[in-house]
């Protein structure tokens, strides 16, 4: 069994090591785009041919600024997925809302209850629909591994997005 004390330690370096993370960002560098209009995502999703990755995260949660810094940001600065996916964040801080698919207005949480997101951080790619084209990469696996995985899970949605507007 774990040690309250320790798991307490461990939590509290995890957090202190988020908020450096935070404080060291480079004023320019790009952000990870938030959802706010999932209709004007989803006509850019369309009009490119593009799936949707959707990171869900919260601000409080080291393993989804792990994705954002490390991962997702790199993706956008180096321009090679520009023409792949169109990446996005479900910020699931209080009272968070967005437009959904259908112009409703409903919070960031419903539309993770509506992907059965249950864990931050959670990647999911869809199509402009809505649907899901591949199943959810829960967490950060393996860190070394999971630009791979990104990879593989963009390089999948992309193939039957394709797929499915032929046919």
């Amino acid at each position: 069994m774990f040690d309250k004390s320790l798991l307490m330690l461990i939590i509290v370096i995890l957090s202190l090591y988020s908020s450096l993370l935070l404080a060291e960002r480079d004023p320019g560098r790009p952000e990870l785009p938030r959802i706010q209009d999932l209709q004007e995502t989803a006509q850019l999703s369309q009009d490119k041919k593009l799936p949707i990755l959707m990171m869900f995260g919260t601000d409080e949660c080291p393993f989804c600024e792990r994705l954002r810094e490390e991962f997702l940001i790199p993706m956008i600065i180096s321009g090679d997925y520009t023409e792949k996916v169109i990446l996005r964040e479900v910020h699931l801080g209080y009272g968070s809302s967005i437009i959904d698919f259908s112009g409703k207005k409903i919070t960031a949480r419903q539309l993770a209850k509506r992907y059965g997101v249950r864990l931050f951080p959670t990647t999911i790619l869809i199509d402009s629909h809505g649907k899901l084209l591949i199943e959810p990469i829960l967490g950060i696996t393996t860190p070394s591994l999971f630009g791979g995985t990104l990879d593989d899970g963009i390089d999948k949605a992309l193939v039957l997005l394709i797929k499915n507007s032929g046919s």
